[in-house]
């Protein structure tokens, strides 16, 4: 279901004013109402984050322009509403830029398993370093990029055994997004994967299909996956974004100063995303403990030091000139 932010356009329409605007932005007029989508549940930090965002955008705009909001892959899967975004059938999308790995071969970068130290590294890589790579990408792909979200560090759960060192993965069934960097890092870790839609996977891991599956804390918690898991172990694999892309044409089509409204907005969103996400992980952690799961946190060295075959194997297909630039992107976002 929509949630729509609207204000009247009183200030316009009053006193016949209607017709000379309509002549002096026949765009804006057609485009006051835009759709944002995003694979978020309801209760998570991106979609409070981006209700907040769509209300000031609003209000900001004297209701010029109005957003609705469509959560939890209601539109259609990731790479279908990204495609959708693509082709301007959706106007805004929050994504995850492994769901235009098809589009955008070099886009995969961002999900190499174990190399961002922590949380401040890798929002200095996204929001500095490569920024200006990052946004090429996106626009070479189709997607006029706007502002960094946050869906965090990736933690495994599963219904077998607790995970401490990379053998305890071994031989477990996970399940995957259809995302290349993930699907590589836990096969060089032993694990034997599943691709399986999102939507599926609650019922996937309550019939035994698969005995696990990776996601960050958040989304853990906010699909309830916890239910049907023993474990849960922050192995921090990979961090996952979530970024703010728009349709090209659309964004392009809206005035300067529109563009710059929705531009400050999401970046406020973005960040007072980061920082629920973060500040909410241990809640939620010990919230799933207080269920029954028992969490581990182990230690990322011996994992990193697995990750050699996911390595070769996102290098080839990522082309040695995007893994080297990348790399130096990430470097240089080091503390």
């Amino acid at each position: 279901m929509s949630q729509i932010f609207r204000l009247n356009r009183r200030a316009v329409l009053a006193g016949g004013l209607a017709a000379p605007f309509v002549l002096r932005s026949p765009f804006a007029f057609a485009a006051t109402e835009l759709r944002l989508t995003h694979p978020a549940d309801a209760s998570h930090p991106i979609h409070t984050a981006a209700e907040a965002m769509a209300a000031r955008v609003a209000e900001r705009t004297g209701g010029e322009i109005t957003i609705s909001i469509f959560p939890s892959n209601a539109l259609g899967s990731p790479t279908d509403t990204a495609q959708q975004t693509r082709l301007g059938a959706i106007d805004f999308i929050l994504m995850n830029p492994a769901n235009i790995e098809a589009l955008s071969n070099s886009i995969g970068a961002i999900n190499i398993p174990y190399q961002f130290d922590d949380y401040a590294h890798a929002h200095r890589v996204l929001d500095e370093t490569a920024r200006d790579w990052i946004e090429a990408q996106l626009l070479e792909a189709g997607f006029a990029w706007i502002a960094n979200f946050e869906w965090g560090f990736r933690a495994l759960s599963n219904s077998r055994r607790p995970v401490n060192a990379p053998e305890d993965v071994t031989g477990l069934k996970i399940r995957v997004p259809p995302e290349l960097a993930i699907k590589a890092a836990f096969e060089a870790l032993g694990a034997s994967t599943q691709t399986v839609a999102f939507q599926e996977v609650y019922l996937a891991l309550a019939n035994g299909l698969v005995d696990g599956q990776d996601n960050p804390v958040s989304t853990t918690f906010a699909a309830k996956f916890y239910e049907a898991q023993d474990h849960l172990a922050l192995t921090k694999h990979i961090y996952a974004t979530i970024m703010m892309c728009a349709n090209p044409r659309v964004w392009n089509g809206l005035t300067e100063e529109q563009r710059a409204i929705i531009s400050e907005e999401a970046a406020t969103a973005g960040a007072a995303a980061r920082e629920e996400v973060q500040s909410s992980e241990e809640d939620y952690i010990t919230q799933m403990e207080g269920l029954g799961v028992a969490v581990t946190r182990p230690e990322v060295e011996p994992f990193r030091a697995r990750m050699e075959p996911a390595y070769a194997q996102l290098r080839a297909a990522l082309g040695e000139e995007t893994w080297t630039t990348w790399a130096g992107l990430v470097e240089a976002g080091k503390a």
